[in-house]
């Protein structure tokens, strides 16, 4: 995780060859709140062990996609409704869209290389309606 938080910023970032989508690395945006809580996992919580992965079993491996997948079903039966991974971009995308953020940093928060990927993004966040504004502001990092 790279900070900046008494600059409000911060991001993670993703690993080409820890499963990033398309195998490419990235750096993602994260709101301090959300730094900090990882920050208090990391201190408290995550097993000590040599793996650089943020999420580590009870078995000091690092989570694969079955386990994360397990990990998301198990967050859904908690809510009540369907949760996926990969969902958690769609609501990035969605969120910054209506928050005024431009194509050009979206797409680079995303990393998309081109528009093209990025339009079915915008185009679903159109037809969402996530509230107001005012009740997603502190989750959408501002730089």
């Amino acid at each position: 995780m790279l900070d900046s938080l008494e600059r409000g910023r911060a991001e993670l970032r993703v690993r080409w060859d820890a499963g990033a989508k398309g195998r490419k690395a990235r750096r993602v945006p994260i709101t301090p709140q959300l730094a900090l809580a990882v920050k208090r996992y990391v201190a408290r919580d995550r097993p000590r062990v040599e793996t650089e992965a943020l999420l580590v079993s009870a078995y000091g491996r690092a989570y694969r996609k079955w386990g994360l997948d397990a990990m998301m079903d198990r967050l859904e039966e908690r809510v009540g409704f369907r949760v996926h991974a990969h969902g958690f971009r769609h609501t990035f995308a969605t969120v910054a869209t209506q928050m005024g953020w431009n194509l050009e940093r979206v797409r680079a928060a995303m990393g998309h290389a081109d528009y093209s990927v990025l339009q079915r993004y915008v185009f679903m966040s159109a037809e969402r309606d996530l509230g107001p504004k005012s009740g997603w502001a502190e989750f959408v990092a501002m730089p």
